[in-house]
């Protein structure tokens, strides 16, 4: 593990300023993909022409991650995409400013339209497997939501370069002794909102997430290289099989259908 980038470390104080989540995004993109560069971003025009067409000023965390990294896919798009500013959309009650959705369509990540005059608003997930198909509240703010989505993303990218067990309160002891807990909220999930919530936890060149799973809480484990997967599966006493994606079909572009 020569890559000294660890995501608990790099998120130490929890981001408490949305440069601290850009700075974060920047430096995990150069670890585990490649630098940001000034054509990963949308341009302000576009930013405008989709306030424009929406009739709502953006939040100033959701307009600064477009310009900064809004078009590197590897990051923001890879199953459950960042919408582009032109798809941005409102449900169907017009109070919800939907930027993100599952690639099915399923499960979607808005902001309350009373919340987009502040700078960094509350997130709210909205699910079809939540009763009514309503709404709960995802992360109190918008730039870690955006952090959740970069780590997301990027494991949902490298299903190759992960594995899964049951998490045994032995696979947990260890997780817990051997790994910094990364300092993010634990969040619902959107495939089981109702269930265990979502925690990560980090070493150089490794992720590691604990999540609800078929038979209770699963952890999976990716690394940046087949190395670092090694190292860490060595160490945690789980039964390890690969990792599955809850939706297995990857996107090509965003012709997505939401749950509305």
């Amino acid at each position: 593990m020569a890559d000294l980038f660890d995501v608990a470390g790099a998120l130490a104080g929890g981001c408490r300023e949305r440069v601290d989540a850009w700075a974060f995004v920047s430096g995990f993109a150069a670890s585990w993909s490649t630098p940001l560069s000034p054509a990963d971003g949308f341009t302000l025009d576009e930013v405008q022409k989709a306030e424009d067409r929406l009739g709502v000023h953006l939040p100033a965390a959701l307009r600064e991650a477009y310009m900064l990294f809004g078009r590197r896919r590897d990051l923001v798009a890879q199953q459950n995409p960042l919408l582009d500013p032109e798809e941005l959309l409102l449900d169907p009650s017009g109070e919800l400013l939907v930027f993100r959705s599952e690639n099915q369509g399923c499960a979607g990540w808005g902001i309350a339209l009373a919340d987009c005059s502040r700078e960094d608003p509350p997130v709210a997930l909205f699910s079809d497997r939540l009763p009514n198909s309503s709404r709960c509240h995802f992360l109190d703010r918008l730039s870690l939501a955006l952090v959740e989505t970069v780590l997301s993303e990027v494991v949902m990218g490298r299903w190759a370069q992960g594995r899964a067990c049951q998490a045994t309160p032995e696979v947990v002891a260890c997780l817990e002794k051997e790994f910094a807990p990364v300092p993010l909220p634990s969040y619902p999930a959107w495939f089981e909102p109702m269930g265990v919530r979502v925690r990560w936890f980090s070493a150089a060149g490794l992720l590691l997430r604990l999540e609800p799973g078929s038979e209770g809480t699963e952890l999976v484990v990716t690394g940046r290289t087949e190395a670092d997967l090694q190292w860490a599966i060595g160490a945690i006493p789980g039964v390890w099989s690969d990792a599955e994606p809850t939706v297995t079909s990857a996107i090509d572009d965003h012709d997505l259908v939401l749950p509305f």
